[in-house]
């Protein structure tokens, strides 16, 4: 028997992106938020989060340490790009910010769905119990603009969609 798998042009792309591992299996679906370009020295392709997910490398498999059963799931790959990786070292520190704060914000997204659904289970939940200043409040919800809710939009109706 042979057996696809298909890759989206836009998973090879170099650009900061905020996405969601959708592991459905038999009798729950299983969540996973994630990012790429949230390092200094690269962004790579979302397909490259992809396979490290599933790697041998318990540093780099965040999915499969979290899910027993990885083997007996399908997955799908829930992404949006939010920034191209600048060559400049200073735009990139902004777009690192951008995604961090994309990524916190799509996680209490997805939370909101997932809650009072039984079959629906967040792997790693964003708790927030630091403490920031208002500056910094202020300064991050300056990336929660119009554009960037569409996409955190596009991306939850999307999930439920799957779900």
């Amino acid at each position: 028997m042979a057996f696809t798998f298909s890759l989206s042009k836009e998973s090879l792309k170099r650009k900061f992106a905020v996405y969601v591992v959708v592991a459905k299996g038999e009798h729950d679906t299983k969540l996973y938020v994630g990012k790429t370009g949230d390092n200094n020295d690269g962004c790579n392709p979302i397909i490259s989060r992809c396979g490290n997910h599933f790697s041998y490398n318990k540093m780099h498999s965040q999915v499969r340490n979290k899910v027993d059963d990885h083997e007996g799931r399908e997955y799908t790959y829930v992404f949006d790009h939010f920034d191209d990786y600048p060559s400049d070292v200073a735009l990139r520190r902004a777009c690192i910010d951008k995604i961090n704060e994309m990524e916190r914000w799509l996680n209490e997204r997805v939370q909101a769905l997932v809650d009072g659904k039984s079959h629906l289970i967040l792997l790693n939940p964003y708790h927030g119990v630091g403490i920031i200043n208002q500056a910094e409040k202020a300064r991050r919800a300056a990336f929660r603009t119009a554009e960037s809710h569409e996409k955190i939009d596009g991306i939850i109706d999307s999930i439920a969609a799957h779900c």
